[in-house]
């Protein structure tokens, strides 16, 4: 009895100490996670509003959370360029964020940027897949102008860039290609349809916002 009080003790000791500890780990990497994440949301307002000059301004009162903030862009000349701001969904297997520019009649879609995913690997990951042409051996042993010229790759994942310039009626999602509308990964329609359930919520903030500043 004596041996299994003492167990018990050295137990309790130990998961205090590890609660502690990670407590304090929490604490001191807070405002680091917290910076981190406000520089990849201005990254990608400046993706989804391409153009935009200084600082996107707020358009939603100071106290919204961070994530629900409303933001606009202008150009040089002052013009109003677009809204953004970050909209969320269930995916498959979590919950997808995603950065959304609009128009500034609201109507298209400028661009929008993946955040935060944490899909199946190899399927529902490939909303943020890079398209390239480039082959091993090409990669390996390059291939002379002619092959560099031919091989074009894109700075932004191959199904985001779907949802450039679509009308908010054309995000629909199907299952064979159609440049009008969503084409679906092939066994990852429900990350698909999230990605556009959580563009959907993004473009229900900004409305929302646009129409109470």
């Amino acid at each position: 009895m004596g041996k299994r009080l003492q167990y018990t003790l050295v137990l309790g000791v130990i998961t205090m100490v590890t609660s502690v500890g990670v407590g304090a780990t929490y604490v001191m990497t807070k405002d680091t996670i917290v910076q981190k994440e406000a520089s990849r949301r201005m990254e990608a307002l400046l993706t989804v509003m391409p153009g935009m000059e200084g600082a996107p301004a707020e358009v939603t009162p100071p106290e919204t959370a961070a994530e629900d903030k409303v933001y606009k862009g202008q150009d040089k000349g002052g013009k109003l360029i677009g809204y953004a701001t970050l909209g969320k969904a269930q995916g498959y297997s979590s919950t997808l964020k995603v950065m959304v520019g609009l128009t500034p009649d609201m109507n298209k879609v400028v661009g929008i940027k993946v955040l935060y995913q944490a899909e199946t690997p190899g399927l529902g990951t490939r909303i943020v897949e890079i398209a390239t042409t480039k082959t091993l051996w090409t990669m390996f042993f390059g291939g002379g102008k002619a092959v560099a010229a031919a091989e074009e790759v894109s700075l932004t994942p191959w199904f985001c860039d779907q949802f450039k310039e679509k009308t908010l009626n054309q995000l629909e999602v199907v299952r064979q290609e159609d440049p009008a509308k969503i084409t679906a990964i092939t066994g990852a329609t429900i990350t698909t349809r999230a990605v556009v359930k959580a563009v959907e919520d993004a473009i229900a903030k900004i409305k929302s916002a646009a129409q109470t500043s």
